[in-house]
């Protein structure tokens, strides 16, 4: 289980969009910190994170300032707590309504919301989703996740010592690296620096929803290369940063097409996806981005990464704004998240919703 040992090179036939170029890298040096941030540093970051988003829905970032180690003790501490038996884990499994803690294998589903499939409801596109989910169990019987939150709930440190501390000083360098990234994407949709941060004002903090993942996905022997892992699903957020070791299995489809793209590995990056809630804030001109999780052609051990979702505060109600972003020959998506004829939601109704669909008996 360990994510030290030795990297597979992928085999020459694995084509990426990574090696295609297809997929933006946004240089965050010399960007400056939140206190003294480089105003013209941020406004070439703005421009071409708002740009990336909007045309392929994610990019990864390079320099950001997370160091490796941090992210190989967050892996080290999983490990660690999915060797625990059974019981112990049991412990300190996630119950409704916390969305903190352990959440076992089988749990979890991902599912399309009620628009998505309704959008959706012709039988041969019914059909073919119903395939994938089938399709999915096979990863999803071996996942084991442990969702922080901010709440005042454990940490297994007393099973896993170092767990926690581990887990916080990535927390923290994860929530400096979202407030940046909030005040870029401000600043490139043409809204004061502060506008997003202002919706984001208690991130890993009670009245916040935000949470950090740690996901294990166990060595599955010799299954087919291509498998389902994880079905097809957007997150639910504003945006999601992905840290993933070297195992691979990230697809993606570009928006506004149905072309399916294996991501690829570039070591050291960190990327970003846009969520359901930014789509939303938008009008659609940041699609929230829809991927999956395959099982990679070489697969001899198990895959690790850690998930940063980032959510508004609980009571900021979820309504397009009138964000600027110039983008050719296309007209603007419709909301997925508008309640018809019963106003909006807030950011707390529409993750409690989502989390239901997730988790459905």
């Amino acid at each position: 289980m360990s994510c030290t040992s030795r990297p597979v090179t992928l085999s020459s036939t694995c084509e990426t969009l990574l090696s295609k170029c297809e997929i933006p890298i946004i240089d965050l040096e010399h960007v400056g910190t939140e206190r003294c941030p480089q105003k013209a540093v941020v406004k070439q970051v703005a421009v071409k994170l708002v740009q990336a988003l909007s045309e392929k829905g994610l990019a990864l970032l390079v320099n950001h300032g997370i160091p490796d180690h941090k992210l190989k003790a967050v892996y080290r501490a999983m490990d660690g707590f999915c060797e625990l038996p059974e019981e112990a884990r049991a412990k300190y499994e996630r119950r409704s309504p916390s969305n903190h803690g352990y959440v076992k294998p089988g749990a979890e589903r991902s599912s399309p919301t009620a628009a998505a499939a309704a959008a959706a409801a012709a039988a041969a596109a019914a059909v073919a989703e119903e395939e994938e989910e089938v399709a999915a169990a096979a990863g999803a019987a071996a996942r084991h996740s442990f969702d922080v939150t901010g709440e005042d709930k454990p940490l297994p440190d007393q099973q896993v010592p170092g767990f926690g501390s581990a887990v916080q000083q990535l927390a923290t360098d994860l929530k400096q690296l979202t407030t940046m990234l909030l005040t870029a994407l401000a600043v490139g949709l043409e809204q004061t620096p502060d506008f997003l941060l202002s919706k984001h004002t208690k991130l890993l903090e009670p009245g916040n929803q935000s949470s950090m993942r740690l996901v294990y996905y166990p060595a599955l022997g010799l299954p087919e290369a291509g498998l389902p892992a994880c079905a097809s699903h957007c997150d639910y957020g504003t945006f999601t940063l992905l840290a993933q070791d070297c195992e691979g299995g990230l697809e993606v489809q570009m928006p506004h097409g149905e072309r399916w793209g294996r991501v690829g590995h570039l070591p050291g990056a960190i990327l970003v996806n846009s969520g359901d809630i930014l789509s939303c804030w938008t009008n659609g001109a940041l699609p929230a981005l829809k991927h999956r999780l395959v099982v990679p052609e070489l697969c001899g051990r198990g895959r690790h990464s850690i998930a940063f979702f980032v959510h508004p505060d609980s009571n900021v109600t979820i309504e397009p704004f009138e964000a600027k972003v110039t983008k050719a020959n296309q007209e603007a998506a419709p909301c997925r998240l508008e309640k018809k004829k019963k106003g909006v939601l807030t950011a707390y109704q529409h993750l409690q919703r989502r989390f239901r669909e997730t988790y459905a008996s």
